[in-house]
């Protein structure tokens, strides 16, 4: 097969000069050196490594802006595409509403059966108030200051 420089290589296999370069260096591809054509690389060791899917060169008579054709969205279909996901989301909302809404009737009810299980006549609990009593004032006492440790100010 014929020997191709790196450059060359690189616009066979679409790659860039450093991914041949690399695949070089890392030993993935093998090049060979003499002294006539320098550094250069059998084609055969592309089609070993990238496979056979080599470009070839294009004749002078084709077109040069070649489109390859690939699912597209354009500008008109994303608006009916978002129509159809916030539909999707609007029905899942209200799916959840429904949910939450038989959620709460089932809570209501249990509440009802709760209260009518209580006895009628019960009313809260109060708390037992303490009695008041007036303590008898014999003598007059003085509030003790305590001072802590902190309070090195205080007298």
């Amino acid at each position: 097969m014929s020997l191709v420089s790196i450059t060359e290589a690189a616009r066979l296999t679409g790659k860039s000069r450093r991914t041949i370069q690399r695949y070089v260096a890392t030993g993935k591809l093998s090049m060979s050196q003499s002294d006539a054509t320098g550094k250069s690389i059998d084609t055969s060791e592309l089609i070993r490594v990238f496979g056979n899917s080599l470009k070839t060169d294009i004749d002078d008579d084709t077109p040069s802006n070649v489109t390859m054709s690939r699912s597209v969205t354009t500008k008109n279909d994303a608006p009916d595409i978002e129509k159809e996901l916030l539909k999707q989301e609007l029905a899942l909302l209200k799916e959840r509403l429904k949910d939450k809404d038989a959620h709460i009737d089932s809570l209501q009810k249990a509440m009802l059966l709760i209260e009518l299980k209580l006895p009628k006549d019960t009313e809260p609990a109060s708390e037992p108030q303490p009695e008041t009593t007036t303590p008898a004032i014999t003598e007059t006492v003085t509030p003790v200051v305590v001072k802590k440790s902190w309070q090195f100010w205080r007298k």
